[in-house]
């Protein structure tokens, strides 16, 4: 069995059509290549931070802490998806930016006391 046609059966399409295997190939394609991306992109930020923790605190500026820029920056995301739907596409971008940024400051929340042990050592 093919990896296209594997892939299908797990999304629950059980037919035999060729159109559909290829639309379900090239999904899997360009999915894998943007997972990459994305994983790239995040792991040059956090080895950035790995060789420099001070940097965390020029991304949380004004807040204090990791876990109060987290607080605003899930504040922020709540505000936003209370918007009405036109008014929340003026500030797709600031969205994506925020979510990023929730992400990178999670990573760096759970694994400080390693990167700063490491940069100490």
């Amino acid at each position: 069995m093919n990896a296209s046609k594997a892939f299908a059966e797990q999304c629950g399409y059980a037919g035999h059509s060729p159109a559909m295997l290829a639309a379900f190939e090239t999904i899997r394609r360009s999915g894998i290549a943007e997972a990459r991306a994305a994983h790239f992109a995040r792991k040059k930020l956090t080895d950035a931070l790995a060789r420099d923790p001070a940097l965390c605190q020029v991304m949380i500026h004004p807040a204090d802490t990791v876990d109060e820029a987290l607080e605003d920056i899930k504040a922020f995301i709540l505000r936003t998806r209370a918007m009405p739907t036109w008014r929340r596409h003026n500030h797709a971008q600031a969205l994506r930016k925020a979510k990023a940024m929730r992400l990178h400051l999670r990573f760096f929340r759970r694994f400080a006391d390693r990167i700063l042990a490491r940069q100490a050592a």
